[in-house]
């Protein structure tokens, strides 16, 4: 018999389905190595940054700061992640599951595909594609199915957009 993925579910109480859920430590552990994988990537992309920017006059180049942000970002997930490989009680967390229920796990599953999709749309197509894109196929992944909320999510996109480039004169390419 194969498992049924109700998105319905959202039930917070341990039950039977949770013996196969993800475990918090290796959910952790996996997320902490990936954490510093898209760090080393990004802080490669970041080095072929060549504009001028705020911190030109400082004398930094326009890469500084992003590398500095990402390396500490990819500094935490290490302390992260040799708290979960050291196997010892620091990491604080006592066989809880990473989801509730498998309802729960396929929305997460899907918004990382979201997420993933909008990062190459943004590459390939811009950010304006990606922005209007990405508010939508959230809300699709999470199963809201109140149009509502999608007319919302889609004007605070247009607003956003409106503010930064008319307002701020930013160019949201």
């Amino acid at each position: 018999m194969s498992p049924r993925f109700d998105l319905g579910d959202t039930r917070l109480t341990p039950s039977k389905k949770t013996a196969n859920m993800l475990s918090q430590r290796l959910a952790n552990t996996v997320f902490a190595a990936l954490v510093i994988i898209a760090c080393i990537y990004f802080a490669w992309v970041a080095q072929g940054f060549e504009t001028g920017g705020l911190l030109a006059s400082s004398g930094l180049p326009s890469k500084f700061f992003p590398q500095l942000m990402l390396g500490l970002a990819g500094l935490a997930a290490a302390v992260v992640f040799c708290l979960y490989a050291a196997k010892s009680g620091a990491s604080g967390d006592k066989g809880e599951m990473v989801f509730a229920n498998a309802g729960e796990a396929l929305r997460g599953i899907l918004m990382l595909v979201v997420c993933v999709v909008c990062y190459f749309i943004w590459r390939n197509y811009g950010f304006v594609a990606m922005a209007v894109l990405l508010g939508p196929l959230s809300l699709i992944a999470m199963g809201i199915r109140k149009p509502v909320i999608y007319a919302v999510v889609l004007g605070l996109t247009g607003f956003v957009y409106v503010v930064f480039t008319y307002g701020l004169g930013v160019r949201l390419v």
